[in-house]
């Protein structure tokens, strides 16, 4: 189905909600009055309702044309942005390609990455996507980003291809002085009455915790939910509890002796990270070259993800 309105009806709309008159809005896009009130009145025969209230001294926008106005904010903002990044590649002659991380904001790992890209790949311009800490699958399908890392186990979707970066392990972390903080190993029955933070790997299905590690033999007593998992950090890191992470996602926290880590179980507990992609985008794609330029730098045993703590295989 083709829309009744088009963008030039939706930037006029954008116009008023701003400005509130048909002669601001007129200058503001380089048109005159007249043009303003026809796509004006266009826009409201071809939408069926009205989209504007005429008072003595302004125009406001009636529900339906309020919404439209967010949809023309979103729409116009994005198409902006398209624009710029097409002629920034025209510019240096990259190519822009977007790169999310689910779960963890943490990007120690980065600076080390970028110097390997920009040598083995010079025709890439990288960007980050925030989307992808929550919902990396949905931020592949509408373009947000063009290869997300994701913890855990492959989907069964068609839409996706997963390429194994490295195997991580799952660690209890704790402040130091933590009263646990002496045992070997940690697992259900040692924690059921330990305050313990969990927060989302994703929002997406299929990747709650349970689901990953399976459910455990004996229930948490003191679980508390967090919304990140940088918020868990903070808390762990006060002697507040503890949290379960990807050992490469607090390793300056490892690093700079703030807190301690311990296996899950007695022989431990490790999921894989992954790079994936949308299973249409073509091989000798930026998306295809960035997730291959990951692995290679994954793949040398003295940087890559080793920068991380991954453990590799």
């Amino acid at each position: 189905m083709v829309p009744r309105l088009t963008l030039n009806h939706l930037v006029v709309l954008s116009a008023l909600a701003e400005t509130g008159s048909v002669t601001v809005s007129a200058g503001r896009l380089g048109l005159t009055q007249s043009a303003v009130s026809h796509r004006l009145r266009e826009a409201e025969r071809r939408a069926g309702v009205p989209l504007v209230r005429r008072g003595e001294r302004e125009l406001s926008l009636t529900p339906a044309g309020e919404r439209l106005r967010v949809l023309a904010d979103r729409f116009i903002d994005e198409l902006v942005g398209i624009e710029q990044e097409f002629e920034a590649e025209r510019a240096d002659g990259r190519t822009l390609v977007r790169l999310g991380q689910s779960t963890y904001s943490r990007y120690h790992w980065l600076p080390d990455f970028v110097d390997y890209l920009a040598v083995a790949e010079p025709g890439l311009n990288l960007d980050l996507s925030a989307r992808a800490a929550a919902r990396p699958f949905a931020a592949l399908m509408d373009g947000s980003v063009d290869v997300s890392t994701v913890y855990g186990r492959p989907g069964v979707s068609p839409k996706f291809r997963w390429d194994k970066l490295a195997t991580d392990p799952l660690v209890a972390v704790m402040a130091p002085t933590h009263r646990l903080a002496d045992q070997p190993y940690l697992d259900s029955t040692i924690l059921e009455d330990e305050r313990y933070y969990t927060y989302p790997l994703t929002a997406e299905p299929g990747f709650e915790w349970e689901a990953l590690i399976g459910t455990p033999s004996v229930p948490f007593r003191r679980l508390t939910p967090m919304p990140t998992p940088e918020a868990v950090i903070d808390l762990v890191r006060a002697g507040y509890g503890i949290g379960i992470f990807s050992r490469w996602a607090i390793k300056p926290e490892l690093a700079n002796g703030t807190m301690i880590e311990k296996p899950l179980g007695l022989e431990g507990m490790a999921l894989d990270w992954w790079a994936v992609t949308r299973a249409d985008d073509p091989d000798g794609g930026p998306a295809r070259r960035l997730a291959e330029a990951m692995i290679r730098w994954n793949a040398r045993s003295s940087v890559g993800l080793s920068t991380l703590g991954f453990a590799g295989d």
